[in-house]
């Protein structure tokens, strides 16, 4: 037998190698080591060292370097891998730069040149959770801790690759043998069959009884013998697979209403055919099942959409349609929702409670902006991940009080602090249990009532508004002269005891003025308080190094305050561009809420999973605000009027925010209105808490909770849910989610869609030119097909492409999940966002996109966009388009190939 064969199903090791398999994973299969395991033990140990944000209190020294030499000078002087055997400090020694050390690892280790990029792809594939996130960290040129602590793929690469390198050499001297690739390959060619049954053997798919058999004759090292057990293990696996096989084929046979005997009386070709056939279908089934589920919802949506139309037809005279509504006291109030498939039930509902008009927009309100919050120092972004944003707006406190700790602020400092102390264990349960073993028994058996409780005790932010106008150069230098005066003025206090009332105006203007070096010589504060030249000196210097006080720093945050806010022209655009986009550009009612999304949820790792994904896995109350406010602008609505939307002056945009876990509706910023629109407020309120309970209710259906009488149960069920840190189920999140509707509500006003589907306001009428739809194509489908296929996957495989259960989750570094302690950077959704029990609850579905719109401009679309049209050919999403001008579906089916992949149906559309 040639080396090249593959017996027993086993491909040969010379076509895996650098393809399928590294070396230490033959050298696991072949001679039974485990340095794969310990390889990726002592690899994840060492990134959750450096990568750590503030999660450990012993953080690891050099970071600045980058993850390579921070990884290397530690190395060097760790004397457990000295103790394992492991010779790291001399491999390390040989180079300096991570591109050197892959290539002598690489050499040393004898792998062809040519194979290197296949070997490196499975060194990647090895832990690709860890893989993609410096993989993304080192893309992410403005995340914090990329600029502070840099590392890439290159740096990862060295590092597993030193640490390979190491462990194999180690394995290769107890084992005394050449573990090298040129080694690997003459030892499998040299002895095949050895080679098949030591894979067997270790790979653990050896048959149970001739386990031991195997290992007593490799441990002979007699050929022979070898040879001899090998021929009779191949002859009864074969025979045993054949037995498999057979009664697959019978059960098959007899589901088909082929009974044995008839089966028996087939040729040998016609049970081949019949077993390939089997087999074939076998490994399509799962696409088979998912195009039926496609299949049988785009049927069950369209029939629904003609039906609903017929019905209106045929019932009343036709309802004004989006941007016809009638202006003034007899006009509805409007509301703006995300297109997310959990305001569909809430949409659906508030429509029913009461006269209202609701539109689908992205939820971040097509306002890409960077918000920095009161308190924190750091940018985040609050738009599509497709979007980079080129604005910041600021949150302001109303007042300056100061700040006082809470008794639960304290206590958690106090726990954190312990949880990271070596001495954690022997004093943490003694010297916070008392006030810890309340709160957990509050948070488990009372979570509503402790929490409303612990809210009093809490510290809260105070009031504050957003900045978001752009400021004057004269403004943003005030600003900065005035923070550069706060740093003298701390600096002197500090430096020399000098207390603010003895300092005048002029004495620290002329201090920031010469640590900018705009001017020269002795200054008054040191005439004053007699400080000699050099104490000066160093006092001027300490202004500019220690307190940032110098002309480099000061240029810095002027281009930082040169990105708050915008014009008031960009605010026009902002705002004329999202009414255009789904269609509301003209009557308007009184109010029109703004209402972006979020959730409440305890002791989750994924609650940003449950947030709005079009502000970037954050809630989308800010953006509503923003949007709301430069809606209710009297420059900006004349600058509108010159577009062609005129937003009469008595209708006010308010801001909220709707809870998804608890469906609770919050409105915002109303002291911003005057006070005649604040006498619809409180009907509004009523209208959207009913609205919220009768969702409650029907979420709770599909939570399988028991015991709920009314939607006021359901409301105080959901929200017990959100407060409670042992529940691993808040909300269903997005599951079942499966089509992307793009059209005027009309569409689907009266339809049930069970919370399952994107719904994006859009009105072809307005958009000749096709301009407003391809900015849905090219943002808001790209994430729901994210989106979509985040959840496909993550059910499909919920271990391999999810992240499993949450019950043994750990975060780690503040950044990601681990498994346990120590395992791969979990990736996808937890097992109880997908799964019922053991039952799939997600349906794995690409995403059926609908789109009203003359199919020629579609097609247009497509043939100009690039992303749009790939997902659509190479069928990641499935497309209908509703073309209103001939009254068809038309839906896109490459099965059928291109010149018949438009396959056509009849279909009412609303009028």
């Amino acid at each position: 037998m040639s080396a090249g064969t593959a017996p027993l199903g086993t491909q040969p090791l010379a076509e895996q190698l650098g393809r399928d398999l590294t070396l230490y994973d033959a050298a696991d299969q072949l001679f039974g080591t485990r340095i794969g395991e310990t390889l990726n033990e002592l690899l994840i140990k060492g990134l959750m060292d450096f990568f750590d944000e503030g999660q450990s209190v012993w953080r690891m020294p050099g970071r600045k370097q980058g993850l390579f030499l921070a990884w290397a000078n530690i190395a060097r002087r760790n004397r457990r891998l000295r103790m394992r055997g492991l010779d790291v400090a001399a491999i390390l020694d040989q180079a300096d730069e991570p591109e050197a050390m892959i290539d002598l690892v690489m050499n040393r280790l004898g792998v062809p040149e040519h194979r290197w990029m296949s070997y490196v792809t499975v060194e990647l594939s090895r832990l690709h959770g860890w893989a993609g996130f410096v993989r993304w960290r080192a893309q992410a040129a403005h995340y914090y801790w990329q600029q502070r602590n840099p590392a890439d793929l290159t740096d990862y690469l060295a590092v597993r690759l030193v640490l390979g390198l190491a462990l194999l050499e180690d394995a290769g001297r107890r084992l005394r043998r050449d573990l090298r690739w040129p080694a690997l390959l003459d030892f499998a060619a040299a002895h095949p069959r050895e080679c098949v049954l030591r894979r067997e053997l270790n790979a653990g798919t050896v048959l149970p009884d001739f386990a031991h058999r195997i290992e007593v004759a490799l441990d002979s090292g007699d050929p022979a013998r070898i040879d001899a057990l090998y021929l009779v293990y191949e002859r009864e696996k074969t025979t045993r697979e054949a037995c498999t096989r057979a009664r697959r084929v019978e059960t098959m046979a007899a589901a088909a209403g082929l009974d044995r005997e008839a089966l028996l009386g087939r040729d040998d070709d016609a049970l081949h055919q019949i077993i390939d056939g089997i087999y074939a279908a076998k490994a399509h089934e799962g696409m088979l099942w998912t195009r039926s589920l496609e299949r049988a919802h785009l049927r069950s949506l369209l029939a629904r959409i003609d039906a609903a139309a017929g019905e209106e037809a045929g019932a009343m005279p036709t309802a004004p349609a989006s941007g016809e509504t009638p202006a003034g006291p007899a006009g509805p109030v409007q509301a703006l929702f995300c297109i997310d498939v959990r305001s569909e039930r809430l949409r659906r509902h508030l429509e029913a409670v009461g006269d209202y008009e609701t539109f689908g927009i992205a939820g971040f309100f097509g306002i890409p902006i960077a918000f920095v919050e009161f308190g924190k120092g750091h940018e985040t972004a609050l738009c599509p991940a497709v979007v980079t944003p080129k604005n910041v707006a600021v949150e302001m406190p109303h007042t300056h009080a100061k700040h006082a700790d809470s008794l639960f602020d304290l206590a958690h400092e106090v726990v954190h602090d312990l949880k990271n102390t070596v001495l954690a264990p022997y004093v943490t349960v003694e010297a916070v249990g008392l006030l810890f073993g309340f709160d957990m028994v509050g948070k488990t058996f009372a979570p509503r009532a402790y929490n409303t409780w612990r809210q009093r005790l809490e510290t809260r932010k105070p009031p504050a508004r957003l900045l978001f106008d752009k400021l004057s150069e004269d403004e943003a230098r005030e600003l900065v002269a005035n923070l550069q005066d706060e740093m003298v003025v701390r600096a002197v206090e500090r430096h020399f005891a000098v207390k603010r009332e003895h300092l005048t105006s002029p004495m620290i203007r002329e201090l920031r003025e010469t640590a900018l070096e705009h001017r020269k010589g002795q200054t008054e504060l040191a005439r004053r308080f007699g400080v000699d030249p050099a104490g000066e000196a160093v006092f001027i210097r300490s202004l500019q190094v220690e307190y940032r006080v110098n002309p480099d720093q000061a240029r810095i945050q002027l281009e930082h305050l040169a990105k708050i806010g915008f014009r008031p022209q960009r605010q026009a655009q902002l705002v004329g561009a999202a009414l255009r986009g789904i269609g509301l550009t003209a009557g308007f009612g009184r109010t029109v809420l703004v209402v972006g999304h979020g959730s409440t949820s305890e002791n989750n790792p994924y609650e940003s999973a449950l947030d709005c994904g079009a502000c970037g896995g954050d809630q989308g109350l800010v953006n509503a605000r923003i949007f709301a406010a430069m809606a209710n602008r009297r420059e900006v609505r004349q600058l509108l009027t010159e577009q062609g939307i005129d937003i009469p002056a008595e209708t006010h945009f308010i801001p909220a925010l709707h809870d998804t876990t608890t469906d609770e509706i919050r409105l915002a910023d109303i002291d911003e209105l005057p006070p005649t629109a604040l006498t619809r407020v409180d009907r509004i309120r009523e209208d959207l808490t009913a609205a919220g309970r009768l969702t409650a209710a029907e979420r709770c259906r599909e939570l399988g909770e028991s015991g709920i009488s009314s939607p006021e149960a359901a409301a105080r069920r959901v929200k017990r849910h959100a407060l409670d840190w042992t529940q691993v189920r808040p909300e269903w999140g997005l599951s079942k989610n499966a089509a992307f509707v793009i059209g005027r509500r009309a569409l689907t006003r009266r339809l049930d869609l069970d919370g399952r589907s994107f719904l994006h306001s859009y009105d072809y009428r307005v958009d000749p030119k096709g301009r407003l739809l391809e900015t849905i194509l090219t943002g808001p489908l790209i994430v729901a097909q994210w989106i979509n296929l985040e959840h496909f996957f993550s059910v499909v495989d919920n271990e391999a492409f999810g992240s499993g259960s949450k019950v043994y989750h750990n975060v780690v570094g503040r950044f990601g999940v681990v498994t346990g302690n120590l395992s791969d950077l979990r990736t996808g959704l937890p097992a109880q966002t997908m799964l019922r029990g053991h039952v799939p609850y997600h349906q794995p579905m690409r995403l059926v996109t609908v789109i009203e719109a003359p199919l020629a401009l579609v097609e247009a679309l497509l043939a100009k966009l690039y992303k749009p049209r790939e997902l659509v050919h190479n069928g990641w999403i499935r497309l209908v388009v509703l073309d209103p001008e001939t009254g068809q579906a038309q839906v896109y089916d490459p099965e059928h190939g291109e010149r018949d992949a438009w396959q056509p149906q009849p279909i009412r559309l609303p009028a």
